[in-house]
């Protein structure tokens, strides 16, 4: 096979990103398209690390280099790879080749769990029960198949009136690519798991829907229906991470985004997000983020543009 920075889908899709976003007044960019679950991202020159939550979804990168840290785990992939997240995941990135010639190009496209339950039981596909937890995120290397799905993708944005139908078949088309590809149990993790593989997704969602609470392990695993020690053991297997580093990673960038957002005192942030303790706040600020709450605020809000992951 072709090597995927060589490959002809590669430049095709190249060409078609770079003119969908020859109109666009910044440098970088994160551009919304008539398809709503599809976004179209340009980075001039290599980025600082950013750190945020990586929602469900595929970012297939065409042109630049990128590397995430995932728990303890460092991913890097370049033209013709896809970085997927099949459950909300506290990550850090930064495009490491880039420049105002050549500027890092990617395509994202966002996944709803539902949408891919749904779809593999409407259509009903038989995917392979992964023997353990599958990691929450991959690198993968798109095949010539995807590739033409995400060019006939651009492609169908030349044609406004054809959009809203057949969007959404395209879209199923790439569901189908990925969750049938070397790494579709990450995405597919909640339809082809047991009992325990779903249980560590409904664990995540309730501590991102109340990251704010006090966590007890204990509860949580009664919610979920696993034994306390099960629950750590899955739960660190797919996420990298236990679920109190979890909770605090969650409850650090909502913080980040509050202080960003408007002129907050730092200590009412911190009892916000369920902090007891404003100085325990500030620690674990500075110790995620390499400043204090308050100076590392001044510094984004200094240094606005988009905080692609």
């Amino acid at each position: 096979m072709t090597p995927p920075s060589e490959h002809p889908s590669i430049g095709q899709l190249r060409g078609l990103v770079a003119r969908r976003l020859s109109g666009a007044p910044d440098d970088d960019v994160d551009q919304a398209t008539d398809l709503p679950w599809l976004w179209l991202i340009r980075r001039a020159r290599p980025t600082e690390v950013g750190r945020g939550i990586l929602t469900p979804s595929a970012c297939l990168l065409v042109q630049g280099r990128k590397e995430m840290l995932v728990g303890q785990q460092v991913l890097h992939y370049g033209p013709g790879s896809y970085v997927q997240a099949g459950v909300a995941m506290p990550v850090s990135g930064r495009v490491v080749e880039a420049d105002g010639e050549a500027p890092y190009y990617g395509i994202r496209i966002d996944i709803d769990p539902k949408e891919v339950a749904a779809f593999v039981l409407e259509m009903g596909l038989s995917l392979p029960v992964p023997a353990a937890d599958p990691p929450a995120v991959t690198v993968e290397r798109a095949d010539d198949a995807l590739l033409d799905a995400f060019v006939r993708v651009l492609r169908l944005l030349d044609t406004p009136r054809d959009v809203p139908v057949l969007g959404r078949l395209l879209k199923q088309e790439l569901i189908y690519r990925m969750v049938t590809g070397p790494g579709g149990a990450t995405l597919s993790r909640g339809v082809t798991g047991g009992q325990r593989e779903r249980a560590v997704g409904e664990a995540i969602n309730w501590i991102r829907n109340h990251y704010n609470e006090p966590l007890s392990i204990d509860a949580l695993a009664r919610t979920v229906h696993l034994s306390p020690s099960v629950l750590h053991r899955r739960f660190k297997a797919a996420t990298v991470m236990s679920p109190l580093q979890y909770q605090k990673q969650v409850r650090l960038l909502e913080a980040r985004k509050r202080l960003m957002s408007s002129d907050v005192e730092t200590a009412s942030v911190a009892y916000e997000v369920g902090y007891e303790s404003p100085s325990q706040f500030s620690r674990e600020y500075r110790r995620l983020f390499g400043a204090s709450p308050i100076r590392d605020a001044e510094q984004l809000r200094r240094q606005p543009g988009p905080a692609d992951i």
